[in-house]
């Protein structure tokens, strides 16, 4: 869970500010281009979407040709083999297979966070489904995120040729999703999902053409976060509890078994524990907020007396929320980091209950 620390500040001499711990950019810096950690992190997702109960859950709230079959069914008979996630990378130009690589000698190569592949209901379309599944940390990349969703989409059709058909049998080409799973949105786009799809518009005339000829490429976003919104139940519950840092282990344990029919594997377990250990995740949402409460703050008060009695305020919440964090059982030694501290002044604090 996320423990936002306060503007940057000096130390004085009073009482709560012994343990007053400033903002250094190398530190922020530092923690937040922890590759290693961030990539752990990433990796534990993704391994914990890629389990097929999961993802039958996903394909039922989101994918119309699985609303009306069973978990289960959708399980053990509907997703084929199993999903391949981009931590383990399978080298090929085609997605035969299931492929987490897509290479082009021009394009470069594409790493498909979960890839695998889905047979239709009967009477539901063509032969199967080629989906890709995406976990996104951060809700604003370096571009627009349905723009690399389309080019997702294109990659995945036009890597069928040669392998779901050949020469200009296009008949045969296989409707494709792209599933992106935004876990730390901000509260205006909590609990939402978006679809994007082809459509026939007819301008002139009244020719309606067979709409399984033309609604090959689906894609869908979900946005999630804000357990305390009404639209939070069904998929967005199921898969925030899953993969938030701020639910604690026991809780997500609950939530999955008793709500969702999820009983957790070994294999689960550890993913599961592994992620409430890692704090990536709190790191960036506390550096995030600390910034933004700096700015805000600094603008209203600029230099007068007011000023002083906030950073008063501010110590004792950074003290607080280091305590939160101990109590979390995240390591010392990164909190120290963070907010720029001694170990011993963290140890200090742990043993000084009432403060």
């Amino acid at each position: 869970m996320a423990y936002p620390f306060g503007p940057s500040q000096k130390r004085d001499s009073s009482v709560d500010a012994v343990l007053q711990c400033k903002h250094k950019d190398t530190s922020l810096a530092q923690a937040l281009h922890d590759t290693s950690m961030q990539s752990q992190y990433d990796a534990a997702c993704k391994r914990l979407l890629s389990e097929k109960i999961v993802l039958a859950w996903i394909l039922k709230e989101c994918v119309p040709e699985y609303r009306e079959e069973t978990i289960d069914d959708i399980m053990n008979k509907y997703i084929e083999g199993t999903p391949e996630v981009s931590s383990v990378p399978v080298q090929g130009s085609r997605i035969q297979g299931g492929n987490t690589e897509d290479t082009d000698l021009h394009e470069g190569t594409i790493r498909y966070d979960i890839f695998f592949r889905a047979l239709l209901p009967k009477g539901k379309g063509r032969l199967l489904l080629l989906i890709n599944v995406e976990a996104q940390n951060k809700e604003n990349p370096q571009y627009p995120l349905v723009s690399r969703m389309v080019y997702h989409l294109a990659r995945q059709t036009s890597s069928q040729h040669g392998v779901e058909f050949i020469n200009d049998h296009y008949g045969d080409l296989q409707k494709v999703y792209s599933i992106w799973i935004c876990m730390n949105a901000p509260k205006r786009r909590a609990n939402s999902m978006n679809v994007y799809e082809m459509t026939e518009k007819q301008v002139a005339g009244h020719v309606k053409l067979k709409k399984p000829d033309y609604d090959l490429m689906t894609g869908i976003v979900l946005w999630l976060g804000d357990p305390a919104s009404k639209e939070y139940k069904g998929i967005f519950k199921m898969l925030h509890t899953l993969l938030s840092n701020k639910v604690e282990e026991p809780k997500k344990r609950q939530v999955l078994e008793e709500e969702y029919d999820i009983q957790m594997s070994e294999k689960m377990e550890k993913e599961v524990s592994a992620m409430c250990n890692l704090s990536q995740g709190i790191l960036e949402q506390g550096i995030q907020q600390g910034f933004q409460q700096g700015e805000e703050k600094g603008l209203k008060r600029g230099m007068h007396r007011g000023r002083q009695e906030q950073r008063i305020k501010d110590e004792r919440q950074n003290i607080k929320r280091m305590k939160k964090l101990l109590a979390a059982g995240i390591d010392k030694a990164t909190i120290a980091n963070v907010f720029d501290c001694s170990v011993a002044e963290l140890e200090a604090l742990s043993k000084n209950k009432n403060r």
